[in-house]
């Protein structure tokens, strides 16, 4: 038995290659197909791309970033791209295929860490051919860089809770600043980890002192701040407001009784929400990606819930679940959830949409795996917490499927971690190879 714990070590280097490699070529391979079909220039963006394009451009042209609604390092990473490859966005995609593929082995990292190098290179198998995440590389959209800094909040969080240390928990801070300036949907994670360390400490009573647990929060909690702090005061300095990070472009509306009705009862489509309302003249001209607009949605949420708790409490369940199967008008059309033909219509292939429905369902066989992980839970307390955080989040605010897509090579270690756990428990919990 104890062989057998050893044996998958042997290759993981060359499978760990193999699949990085496997990663990095289906997400070169869409890139060609997609630069095949759409020109060089800004006209194939769309959505939020001309945005951070435009962002993008006005750092070269030494504006800065003109707008509070994004924060800085996607919009200099696109700057960087435009400068590496003179504003080639066939190129820019090209070089984003790379960063892809280190979601793969970053995957790995998390999945051999918490389970052993046979759940790593499963789950890293996953993120390579996980169809959300190659689609990553081929959009100008900071999921592209937000993922990775996930993983990376999730594997230095993880090992710092195994082996707690100031350090460690520094640097956990760390890598939840630089996501927050990638997207700021960690915003309030820091709190959310303070709380993870203490209950931690609460399971394992005899091997962290109670002073010491708080100093290790209080440092994760001090460093996030620091990375962050130069954004919040040159926002101060430039617009004379403080607000966290960006502006939330009516994100907590979104998520309002007010918004509930529209969809619901009024025959509102997700784009009339948009073109309507948040833009248009039921918005009364309050620019949502401004600081005044901001507020003034913000106001209108809370009018909103405070009119209708019980309605904002349906909705927000209603969300936790949506926000990983998909929202049924943001995401599957305007119908009902797992539409296969909603997806269609969408414009992808029978063999796409197959795939978009598998990953739309993969999170409810990922949550199973956790609960089927037993007493091995305890491995991933440092996932499940940034899993619990985000789906919180979007449940009291606004909820895409998209916008869980980052966190999916978290469900993929778990995943992983239980298949595992089910064909050969030793490979996950060695003390049994010792019975």
């Amino acid at each position: 038995m104890a062989e057998a714990v050893r044996r998958p070590a042997r290759w993981t280097p060359v499978g760990v290659a193999l699949i990085v490699l496997l990663g990095l070529a289906l997400r070169l391979d869409l890139a060609r197909d997609v630069n095949r079909t759409q020109p060089d220039t800004p006209a194939r963006l769309t959505a939020d791309e001309p945005g951070y394009d435009n962002l993008a451009r006005g750092l070269l042209d030494g504006y800065g970033l003109t707008w509070p609604g994004r924060v800085p390092l996607y919009p200099a990473w696109v700057a960087a791209l435009h400068s590496l490859t003179r504003y080639s966005y066939a190129k820019a995609i090209y070089v984003q295929s790379f960063v892809g593929a280190l979601v793969v082995w970053l995957t790995f990292v998390l999945g051999r860490d918490r389970f052993g190098p046979g759940a790593g290179l499963l789950a890293a198998f996953g993120a390579a051919v996980h169809i959300a995440l190659i689609r990553q590389s081929v959009r100008l959209l900071s999921e592209i860089l937000f993922t990775p800094a996930v993983l990376a909040v999730a594997i230095s969080f993880s090992r710092a809770l195994d082996a707690p240390t100031m350090t460690r928990f520094a640097w956990v801070g760390v890598w939840i600043g630089v996501a927050n300036l990638i997207r700021p949907t960690l915003v309030g994670f820091p709190l959310f980890a303070a709380l993870t360390i203490l209950y931690v400490w609460r399971v394992r009573v005899r091997e962290v002192p109670s002073g010491v647990a708080w100093r290790h929060a209080a440092v994760l909690v001090a460093a996030s701040v620091l990375v962050v702090s130069p954004w919040i005061v040159r926002n101060y300095v430039r617009y004379g407001a403080i607000y966290p990070l960006a502006t939330s472009n009516a994100i907590l509306w979104q998520g309002s009784p007010e918004y509930f009705h529209l969809i619901r009862h009024r025959g509102y489509t997700y784009l009339d929400v948009w073109n309507k309302v948040i833009y248009g003249p039921e918005g009364q001209g309050h620019d949502a990606g401004s600081i005044e607009g901001d507020r003034y949605w913000t106001r209108r949420a809370l009018r909103s819930i405070a009119a209708e708790p019980l309605v904002y409490a349906r909705f927000s369940a209603e969300k936790a679940v949506t926000y990983w199967i998909g929202d049924p008008n943001a995401d599957w059309g305007d119908t009902f959830v797992f539409n296969f033909r909603a997806l269609r219509r969408f414009g992808y292939s029978r063999w796409e949409t197959l795939q978009y429905m598998l990953v739309r369902a993969f999170p409810i066989l990922a949550f199973a795996c956790l609960i089927a992980l037993g007493r091995q839970r305890q491995r991933v307390i440092g996932l499940v917490s940034i899993l619990a955080y985000c789906t919180l989040l979007h449940a009291l605010t606004h909820a895409e499927a998209r916008l869980s897509e980052p966190l999916h090579p978290l469900l993929l270690v778990i995943t992983a971690g239980a298949i595992m756990r089910w064909w050969n428990p030793a490979l996950v919990d060695p003390s049994r190879s010792r019975r």
